[in-house]
């Protein structure tokens, strides 16, 4: 009797040990899957940024902004990226939504990646034709919604737009993408006040950016969820 207890408590353990041993592994591709989309995403936010600046069409309500404070600062664009991106998390956080560690680190790294990117483009002459400029400031606004999509999926802290939104979409009960509407108009007008950039690329990312975001928030996240179950395929 003696034997067979300690033959089935053995056995319990080695059950044990064996669903530890399957998490393990589990939990690291899932941390890492969530590392690769946060850097995907920054990847993605600070090219196409690069793009619509490139362009020549007039950057977005919140590139405008920084773009202003540029023009009365007279700080690089690095410098001023995180300037402002510090003010709107800061503001996040006294409405409710706490920055993680991403939102933090996210800047930090697009600052940089954005420049360096727009004095790359800057060797190469803009199209001439309007359409194509137009074409590829459209499709930079539609992948910074899928980059933002990534950011926000990799649940390691949302850029400083969405968080924002988040926090005065929570405060004020309207729904998320008409608070995000009302923030770009506000960024807009006062970048304009300040003597920032803007044309007719602005009104492209004024209109696109809520609808971009939410395809891909809506597209990573199909992914995302794809790949969790397949990876639970392949544990069981």
């Amino acid at each position: 009797m003696g034997q067979w207890a300690s033959s089935r408590a053995w056995s319990r353990a080695g059950a044990i040990a064996q669903v530890i041993s399957a998490g393990r592994p589990r939990r690291v591709v899932a941390g890492a899957s969530r590392v690769v989309l946060f850097a995907v995403g920054t990847l993605l936010i600070s090219t196409s940024v690069a793009v619509m600046l490139w362009t020549e069409l007039g950057p977005g309500p919140l590139d405008v902004f920084i773009g202003g404070v540029r023009e009365q600062t007279g700080l690089p664009l690095t410098l001023a990226v995180w300037v402002t991106i510090a003010a709107m998390l800061a503001v996040a956080w006294g409405l409710g939504r706490r920055p993680g560690l991403g939102s933090i680190v996210s800047p930090i790294v697009i600052g940089p990646m954005m420049q360096i990117t727009l004095e790359t483009l800057q060797r190469f002459d803009v199209p001439s034709s309007f359409a194509v400029r137009v074409l590829l400031h459209a499709s930079a606004v539609i992948v910074v919604g899928i980059g933002a999509g990534a950011l926000i999926v990799s649940n390691l802290g949302a850029g400083s737009g969405e968080l924002l939104a988040a926090a005065a979409s929570d405060r004020s009960g309207h729904p998320e993408p008409r608070v995000r509407f009302g923030f770009e108009m506000a960024l807009l007008v006062l970048g304009v006040v300040l003597g920032g950039p803007i044309g007719v690329g602005t009104v492209i990312v004024a209109a696109l950016i809520g609808p971009a975001v939410a395809f891909g928030l809506r597209s990573v996240g199909s992914v995302a969820t794809a790949s969790r179950r397949q990876l639970d395929l392949v544990a069981t």
